[in-house]
């Protein structure tokens, strides 16, 4: 999918922050499919992929035309609908998460989440 190895340390982060959200995570067996981990909890299932980049993320970017690989293989997963897919992305010098719910016809940042107790510093 990207290039390159995954960024391990990252992924091992992101696992920590999900966590501290009160998800459970297991981690994808199948390398062929393009996603780092799974997210749950009672209410709730979710495929993660996680995204690290070393530049800023322009605030009126288009993230389908970002990062246009990992949209569309998150797209293409062979899951029912009903399983939410996520996009993580952190950049070098930004301190937090930005959670991207990636569905069929949209990518849309999630800005405040009730259930995770999320607050997107990034939201426009």
């Amino acid at each position: 999918m990207t290039r390159g190895q995954k960024p391990a340390a990252a992924i091992a982060e992101a696992k920590t922050f999900a966590e501290r959200m009160g998800y459970r995570w297991t981690d994808n067996p199948h390398a062929d499919l393009p996603y780092d981990f799974q997210i749950f909890k009672p209410e709730s299932v979710r495929l993660v992929k996680v995204r690290q980049t070393r530049y800023r993320i322009d605030p009126e970017a288009f993230y389908d035309q970002l990062f246009p690989e990992e949209v569309r293989g998150l797209r293409e997963l062979p899951f029912p609908p009903f399983i939410l897919r996520e996009l993580w992305l952190r950049t070098q010098h930004e301190r937090a998460w930005r959670r991207l719910h990636v569905t069929e016809v949209s990518v849309g940042e999630i800005e405040w989440w009730g259930p995770d107790g999320y607050t997107n510093p990034h939201a426009r």
